[in-house]
């Protein structure tokens, strides 16, 4: 009983849990690691999505003879050219479509009081909420009250302001270096001779095809969503000019970022165009809820198969339900990386599957000569 792999495999288990039982009791010693890692982690996050959308430029260039740290530098200059030119072409509309936005938020807000009440005085909204048990006026004044305390909390917080924006900062100064030592990492193969180094020799290749396969499969992943959200906020946008909605850009824009939440993105980022339609006309409304409809049939019909294609291979049923369980564990950061950590666990129990079968079929070869 002793030696049986049952029994060592539950005394592992055993000391595992002993392992984290024991570290959950001197937190103290681990205190320093766990603030470093949050004050990194989002600067490691942005770096490594960056990483993914850069490194096939800068393999390309490094093919062509260029040195890899010239490389690097190129593409950093191609990549503020870009910013730069994306500025001067959207930042004057970016600024009008804003400064209207701030101007006629109290319009805006008189408009969505006076649309509650003509709901509140509607026979169809009677019969379905008892109208003497909801006051919309007390409400509303609830609500502007609670924004109003939140504004000055904000305002008078200013140790909170500057530490948020040192935060910034901090972040925007360090993704630059993370992501150049990442570039040049990966032509020196850093990671793979440390596998070599230290796994044991049955161990490395196995787990250096399995890195490698992670590489591929979040590259896939990282460089297809980013055309899929682009291409989505520009048809979104086209859609946008063409009925005459107010704030295009922005709403474009925001469907842009959003979009990048797996399966919730869309509905989220088409929240602020439905209000804003409704509070110019119902049928405005209804033009916006078409022009969304169609872009996101695109998306799913024409855009991702043809840029993301089938190479994670989830249903979108796999997918609803890792995004609902991540939602629950880790909150909006934990829907947006759900699939690739799915796609990493999923590659990391393919390998570890192919590998004990490897080793069973060499056993009974051993068995049977």
């Amino acid at each position: 009983m002793w030696e049986s792999k049952l029994f060592k495999t539950g005394v592992g288990i055993l000391l595992l849990f002993l392992i984290i039982y024991v570290g959950s009791q001197i937190t103290f010693v681990f205190r320093p690691f766990i603030i470093a890692f949050e004050a990194l982690f989002i600067s490691f996050l942005i770096a490594g999505a960056l990483f993914y959308l850069t490194f096939p430029f800068v393999d390309w260039l490094h093919l062509k003879k260029v040195p890899r740290p010239a490389s690097i530098a190129i593409i950093y200059l191609v990549f503020i050219g870009l910013l730069v030119l994306l500025f001067l072409i959207i930042g004057p509309i970016l600024q009008y479509e804003f400064t209207r936005l701030v101007e006629n938020i109290p319009g805006k807000i008189t408009e969505a009081r006076q649309l509650l009440d003509v709901i509140e005085e509607s026979a169809f909204f009677a019969q379905l909420i008892d109208l003497d048990a909801l006051d919309i006026d007390n409400i509303t004044d609830q609500i502007a009250s609670r924004a109003s305390r939140a504004l000055t909390q904000i305002a008078t917080s200013v140790a909170l302001i500057l530490d948020f924006t040192a935060n910034i900062f901090t972040t925007v100064i360090i993704i630059p270096f993370l992501l150049y030592y990442m570039l040049k990492e990966k032509g020196q193969g850093l990671i793979e001779g440390v596998v070599t180094h230290f796994a044991p020799s049955e161990y490395a290749d196995n787990i250096n095809s399995a890195l490698a396969e992670m590489n591929r499969l979040l590259s896939s992943y990282v460089q297809g969503l980013g055309i899929v959200c682009l291409c989505v906020g520009i048809l979104a946008y086209i859609g946008f000019l063409i009925i005459g909605l107010e704030y295009a850009l922005i709403l474009s824009i925001f469907i842009l970022i959003t979009n990048v939440i797996p399966f919730l993105g869309p509905f989220i980022g088409a929240i602020p165009a439905v209000i804003v339609g409704l509070l110019e006309s119902p049928l405005m409304m209804l033009l916006v809820i078409i022009v969304i409809v169609i872009v996101q049939q695109m998306e799913s019909l024409i855009i991702s198969p043809q840029v993301m294609g089938r190479k994670l291979t989830l249903s979108p049923l796999a997918i609803i339900l890792i995004v609902l369980v991540a939602g629950r564990l880790g909150g909006l950061l934990g829907i947006i990386l759900a699939i690739p950590i799915f796609t990493v666990l999923k590659i990391i129990a393919a390998h570890t599957y192919e590998y004990i079968n490897l080793n069973r079929a060499k056993e009974k070869q051993r068995q049977g000569g």
